[in-house]
């Protein structure tokens, strides 16, 4: 199992427990949660059905038990409200920081196709910016990386989560 972790704040910020797929230049990591109860998040199916862990329902667990998105609860992040100001007075800096980090750790070669991706994704974000839910990881630091979430489809079981690939490094457990 791979653990991916903020490279600015160590923040466990997610794991490919969750399968992704890459959008935006391969800029965003786009991740399909699920509302399910506290129990359950525990209980994440591998695709061997139950006799290995997997839940029997998706939603699963007594009526009135509270329920989670799986990849807030299990990697502990913090929804973090802004508003249109102050996210764009965040998300500047940390894609400037961003590139930074990609020139000094010797993937220039990535920056162009990061700031392409990164200016198209931060795009769509602000066109429907009310529809949007902002995270950050455990320390809560605004230094670090931050994760979005939007309904792309209401019949979903969740909310698509989005993160930035380049701010996460993989640690291998």
């Amino acid at each position: 199992m791979k653990i991916f972790q903020d490279v600015f704040t160590n923040d466990e910020i997610m794991s490919d427990v969750f399968p992704f797929t890459l959008e935006y230049d391969d800029v965003i990591m786009k991740v399909a949660s699920r509302l399910t109860t506290k129990d359950n998040c525990a209980n994440i199916d591998v695709g061997c059905g139950n006799a290995f862990g997997g839940a029997e329902e998706e939603d699963g667990g007594e009526a009135g038990e509270e329920k989670v998105l799986d990849i807030e609860y299990n990697h502990n992040l913090i929804k973090t409200p802004f508003s249109k100001p102050e996210f764009m007075g965040l998300i500047k800096p940390f894609l400037k920081n961003l590139k930074t980090y990609l020139i000094e750790n010797g993937k220039e070669d990535r920056v162009e196709g990061f700031m392409k991706g990164a200016q198209a994704f931060i795009g769509s974000v602000v066109k429907n910016f009310d529809e949007w839910e902002f995270y950050t990881g455990s320390s809560e630091s605004l230094d670090g990386s931050i994760v979005l979430s939007y309904w792309e489809d209401e019949s979903a079981s969740g909310p698509m989560f989005y993160l930035f690939k380049d701010c996460l490094k993989e640690i291998k457990c």
